[in-house]
């Protein structure tokens, strides 16, 4: 691959370039603190998308000029990089101001232990799951780090007792300033900076549908998942198996007839009679979340001011449970302060965990059944924000991206006009192939880390490329 694709350093040495620096100034070091902490919160993040993506990277602490000889360096080992990523946003926490007394739309201290919980998340489980030392260590720094946030108590759920459109309503606000669960967001504002966000879900994205795999991981509202929950209405129609499931799929998945699909009885698949109206769903299940009714807000396109949470307290609960249950901690009382808060707002049956069984449709039929369903709700609590890809890495699950993706199943009374194997593909079950022709079937999971850009091995021969590649 040509040079990019993550493994460019200019944001790195920009970083280094202030830190090594901004001592000198002859500011107060309440001043200094703040910005130097922010600096480090930045230099974290990207070092830990590096490390995501290539493993092994050069850890640099200072900036580099054209005579230096790191530039011809290999690479330092993730053990070594990853501890400084962990000392590097310590320090950013130690600096950084409190909710209170930071600038409005300043990172503070929240946002850094937000950020610190993540990444030990990650690393913790990844150490674990690769057999890599020092896996435990991490899961008590997430442990630890999600904890402040949940003891200090600056944030809580949006639930306003309306599970039918609480959860969706972190997703579609044109204002979260008020939103006690956003830690961090990006604020739209008319003359300002905008977004097409709500354009480019109502339109764009019909081409997006979503799997069946995860329209299958939703419980019922009975706490069950659907193999074992008697209310489950079954696959045989999309208006059925969303019926009794909790509130956040119809909040995620647009139900039929509402929404982004009202007047419309069932989603524009391949061949039906709307479709050239209002695009193409593959799969049948159209997104939702990030979508709202208001025509107002569809009509500035380019400049809309929906807001765009980054950081919420959702995922702190769920780091917190996953981080404790790793560690084998997880207690019911645990369970009832992260995931149960999760379930009360989506309207499902709290976690009981001496009642938990096992999944006989598990993704992972190896893991114990309390990390599996903490995962489950990992999954559809922040579906399409960006998590799943990273979470399959970290769980050494690579091997699920290559399972064929299906799509609703397929009823020919719903759609009389649409033909099977011109219009669209089906399995021998009746579920959607979206991908049968574009897509190879029997395609294999390669790698779990990315290839160095070939450019830079011949640039510096003392890089290696990584395995498998």
């Amino acid at each position: 691959p040509p040079t990019g694709g993550g493994w460019d350093w200019t944001f790195i040495r920009s970083c280094n370039y202030f830190l090594v620096r901004y001592g000198k100034t002859p500011f107060a070091d309440a001043v200094k603190n703040t910005y130097g902490g922010a600096v480090r919160f930045f230099k974290a993040w990207d070092y830990f998308k590096k490390v995501k993506k290539f493993g092994d990277v050069p850890w640099l602490s200072k900036d580099l000029t054209t005579d230096s000889p790191e530039l011809f360096a290999p690479r330092d080992s993730r053990i070594l990089v990853m501890d400084s990523v962990l000392a590097t946003i310590d320090t950013a926490i130690a600096q950084l101001p409190s909710k209170a007394e930071a600038e409005p739309g300043r990172i503070n201290r929240d946002m850094a232990l937000l950020l610190k919980a993540r990444i030990c998340l990650h690393e913790g489980t990844f150490r674990k799951y690769h057999g890599l030392a020092g896996g435990d260590k991490f899961l008590q720094e997430a442990a630890d780090a999600s904890s402040r946030l949940m003891t200090e108590g600056h944030y809580s759920l949006y639930n306003t007792g309306h599970p039918e459109t609480d959860y969706g309503s972190v997703f579609n606000s044109l204002d979260l300033s008020g939103n006690k669960e956003i830690i961090l967001y990006k604020d739209y504002k008319t003359g300002a900076q905008g977004t097409a966000t709500l354009w480019n879900v109502q339109l764009n994205n019909f081409n997006d549908g979503l799997s069946k795999s995860l329209v299958d991981a939703y419980l019922c509202l009975d706490g069950k998942p659907i193999s074992q929950s008697g209310s489950f209405l079954g696959h045989d129609s999309i208006q059925a198996e969303m019926k009794n499931r909790d509130f956040r799929l119809a909040q995620t998945v647009t139900y039929p007839g509402t929404g982004v699909q009202a007047g419309f009885s069932g989603p524009a698949i391949p061949g039906s009679t709307f479709s050239n109206a209002i695009g193409i769903v593959p799969t049948g299940y159209q997104l939702t979340k990030f979508w709202t009714n208001d025509q107002a807000e569809f009509l500035r396109i380019q400049n809309g001011i929906m807001n765009a949470p980054i950081f919420r307290y959702a995922e702190v609960l769920l780091i917190n449970a996953e981080a404790n249950a790793e560690l084998g901690l997880c207690t019911q009382t645990v369970i009832n302060n992260t995931i149960n808060l999760l379930r009360a707002r989506a309207g499902v049956q709290p976690m009981t965990i001496a009642a938990l069984q096992k999944d006989a449709d598990s993704d992972f039929p190896d893991v114990p059944v309390l990390i599996d369903e903490i995962r489950r709700e990992r999954r559809v609590e922040l579906a399409i924000e960006g998590f799943r890809y990273d979470d399959l890495m970290r769980w050494k699950a690579g091997e699920l991206l290559a399972k064929p993706v299906l799509g609703m199943k397929f009823v020919q009374s719903q759609y009389p006009g649409v033909v099977v194997g011109k219009d669209l593909y089906v399995n021998a079950e009746g579920f959607i192939l979206p991908y049968a022709v574009s897509l190879p079937q029997g395609r294999k999971f390669k790698n779990y880390l990315f290839p160095l850009p070939l450019d830079e091995l011949q640039l510096n021969t003392n890089l290696k490329q990584n395995p498998g590649w």
